[in-house]
């Protein structure tokens, strides 16, 4: 079973993408002279916003000396950051924030303040924290362990295409827990996760299905096209080639 501080981690990485920030807001400005490779301008507009307590202000702010962009990292300068954007409701300061008490990153490991913080940034649909909670429940991590909720929580995941969701439910199926262990559909699932990029999915489907007998593949592969079709977009044949009209033979004189 992979562990909830790994996984958390990881899931930090995809999170602070600033895709995640509303529309033109500090955030987007901020991105946009990322992008344009002016990260100094980046942090100083960040730094003017966060002092005048702008909630994406401070979450960009903490970005960047949670990263160490072009800055000395303090984690605990991002923790605090963070934690004031978190109180004003910003969902992806509260998924962080969780994320650092989980793994004690700038702050005293806590995983049940972890577990409050990521639950107030699931209930306003932050995919990451939705995640995070599934992996918590499964492994009873700031909480009793629950693999109903665990399968929950990464069920809406994956209904909103969230790529490690279905590398969670594998992950579920493999070990049967809160469903009867099955090989074959938990690759199934992992096959989708790494269809739609999940670099964890792709390695385990791979070791999974190596030198496995050609029914075994195709029943994996229908599962896999059916969860494929159900959760993110319907898979239609390929067309089939219309047969060629045979030849006439040559007429006689």
């Amino acid at each position: 079973m992979f562990s909830t501080a790994h996984h958390i981690k990881r899931v930090a990485i995809v999170g602070l993408a600033w895709v995640a920030l509303t529309a033109a807001s500090t955030g987007e400005q901020v991105a946009d002279l990322i992008e344009a490779g002016k990260p100094i301008e980046a942090f100083a507009l960040a730094q003017e916003k966060a002092g005048e307590g702008d909630p994406e202000g401070q979450f960009a702010l903490g970005w960047f000396y949670d990263n160490g962009e072009n800055i000395t990292a303090d984690k605990a300068k991002a923790a605090g950051l963070y934690r004031k954007c978190a109180d004003k409701g910003l969902s992806q300061c509260q998924w962080r924030l969780g994320v650092m008490y989980d793994t004690g990153e700038g702050v005293t490991e806590d995983p049940k303040a972890a577990f409050g913080w990521l639950k107030k940034a699931a209930a306003q649909d932050n995919l990451a924290a939705q995640v995070s909670l599934a992996v918590m429940h499964a492994n009873g991590r700031g909480t009793p362990v629950d693999f109903a909720k665990a399968m929950d929580y990464y069920q809406a995941a994956a209904r909103k295409r969230e790529p490690h969701a279905f590398y969670g439910i594998g992950i579920l199926y493999l070990e049967g827990q809160g469903v009867a262990a099955d090989k074959e559909t938990a690759a199934a699932w992992f096959s989708v996760a790494a269809a739609l990029g999940d670099e964890s999915g792709r390695a385990i489907t791979d070791q999974m299905l190596a030198d496995q007998k050609t029914e075994v593949l195709d029943r994996v592969a229908a599962k896999a096209t059916a969860l494929y079709s159900d959760y993110v977009e319907p898979v239609r044949p390929l067309p089939t080639q219309p047969a060629e009209a045979p030849t006439e033979a040559p007429k006689g004189p």
